[in-house]
């Protein structure tokens, strides 16, 4: 039992230094137009599960589109990053994992996204980025259907971490998303103020 909370303990400590480590560096990451989540890992036996979401929304562009980026505690990139669109009503998936798994691989899921890394233990943030060079401006598609913005962060986003030994895992959090979830003023600088998005946004 004491080897268990020891152990827990231990994970608990490492996440919170890193969440740390991220508010320090994170001047530079807003999440006026970005969705940030500041944990994924990939290794041998591990990966990381991304689902975005377009809700219909009131406001909300018919097709998004968006860049999906893992980038590591050293400022490297893990593989290459993904770029697509998301059309209204839909879901799309984003796996984070390592070179030529047996089982979550572009032919096992076709319509799914990949970014994929080294099979050694990797780590970092994930950060997603509109494809659209001014997402706050509202576009129209022709009359009042499809009007709306190409925003990100009007996107619904839910991920996890998979350990595959035992098909567990924890769930990430995602800054900047349509959930609401925000940004502290201490992770934006005392100067910026969080964007109200989600349900709760005019």
């Amino acid at each position: 039992m004491k080897t268990k909370l020891t152990k827990r303990f231990s994970k608990l400590i490492a996440i919170l230094a890193f969440l740390a480590l991220l508010a320090g560096n994170a001047f530079a990451v807003e999440n006026k137009s970005r969705v940030v989540s500041p944990y994924w890992q990939s290794d041998s036996g591990s990966y990381t599960f991304i689902a975005v979401s377009h809700t219909s929304l009131s406001g909300m562009a018919s097709q998004i589109g968006l860049t999906v980026n893992a980038l590591t505690n050293a400022n490297s990139t893990f593989g290459t990053a993904v770029s697509f669109t998301i059309t209204s009503g839909t879901t799309t998936r984003v796996f984070l994992v390592r070179t030529n798994h047996a089982t979550v691989n572009s032919t096992s899921i076709p319509t799914g996204q990949f970014i994929t890394g080294t099979t050694d233990f990797t780590h970092g943030h994930v950060r997603i980025d509109p494809s659209a060079s001014n997402p706050e401006t509202k576009v129209s598609t022709g009359g009042n259907i499809g009007d709306g913005y190409q925003d990100a962060t009007m996107l619904s986003f839910w991920g996890s971490v998979v350990i595959e030994q035992n098909t567990t895992g924890f769930a990430m959090e995602f800054i900047g998303d349509m959930s609401d979830s925000q940004a502290t003023q201490h992770l934006l600088g005392a100067s910026t103020t969080p964007q109200v998005v989600g349900p709760a946004a005019p």
